[in-house]
């Protein structure tokens, strides 16, 4: 219960700050910069954002890749990808950071317990980042569907050069349609926000300038995304004489893999489980981190 308490309580102060709304927008910025259409005439990449200046809607309707889904299928890369441990932090850092600064987490553990006080923090931070993330990519979907035409006015010719590959990657698409596909992307998008707030609220217990616990995340992000980017060019030179074995271990260690969770197919629960391991990890961490500081975080 003090748990919840906590939890209830912290997430009230989130949700009526600006940051939280801004990280929100942010995030919607980030998925119309994202790369969504190459157009092979002149090898011109447009950005979501650029296929809704650059096209009319009468060359919209000739081209299904130009369609709202694929619109939304291809923002989740791109910048949102690089920023994401900025974006799901900072709803909650600042508060977390204040109150490490002013000296009242002191009072935080008198009415809660440590252990309250931890996993209340854990949650808050993952419940925070999970929906800045998500809320800002529903904005930005709702907004995709007013801007682009709907997959359906296309006809069946078209819409067979997009959808060939999805029956295979989502079973239950013939039955539940586009609707399925994009309450999927929003429990990717949630799941991505809450898993890359916690680096950030490791990081906030060795230090308490918010500005450094934001960028340290991020540099570390884009050192992995890197190091990730090499093991997979490595591995894909390699076709041919690698064992199917060491594809599926790849995609299942790609750092940006719970941004498109359910087209993993078979490697899915291998993600997942990865995912949970790092997240237990994180948090066993974060509690013995805590609990051996005689401050408790001050």
């Amino acid at each position: 219960m003090r748990t919840l308490r906590y939890c209830k309580v912290n997430m009230h102060k989130i949700l009526t700050s600006p940051g939280f709304y801004l990280c929100v927008l942010f995030t919607v910025i980030l998925c119309f910069t994202a790369e969504a259409y190459r157009d092979y005439s002149d090898n011109k990449v447009y950005s979501v954002f650029g296929v809704w200046l650059g096209f009319s809607k009468e060359e919209m309707l000739t081209n299904p890749g130009m369609s709202a889904y694929e619109m939304i299928s291809k923002a989740t890369g791109g910048w949102l990808a690089t920023f994401v441990p900025i974006v799901a932090a900072f709803p909650f850092l600042p508060l977390l950071c204040d109150e490490s600064v002013s000296k009242n987490v002191r009072y935080s553990v008198c009415r809660e317990t440590k252990v309250s006080l931890v996993v209340g923090r854990f949650f808050t931070a993952m419940l925070s980042g999970g929906l800045a993330v998500l809320c800002g990519f529903a904005l930005f979907t709702g907004a995709v569907y007013l801007m682009f035409p709907n997959i359906g006015v296309y006809t069946p010719e078209l819409r067979e050069t997009t959808e060939w590959w999805i029956a295979g990657a989502y079973p239950l698409f013939p039955k539940l349609g586009y609707s399925y596909l994009v309450m999927l992307d929003f429990i990717e998008m949630f799941l991505y926000g809450a898993f890359f707030s916690i680096p950030a609220l490791l990081v906030s217990v060795f230090l308490k300038n918010k500005y450094f616990v934001l960028c340290i995340p991020f540099f570390f992000k884009y050192l992995v995304n890197y190091i990730y980017a090499g093991m997979k060019i490595k591995v894909y030179e390699s076709f041919g004489t690698v064992e199917e074995e060491v594809f599926k271990m790849l995609s299942a260690i790609d750092p940006d893999a719970l941004e498109n969770l359910f087209s993993y197919g078979e490697t899915l629960w291998r993600n997942l489980m990865l995912h949970a391991i790092l997240l237990l990890f994180a948090f066993l961490l974060y509690t013995i981190a805590m609990n051996r500081r005689v401050d408790f975080g001050e």
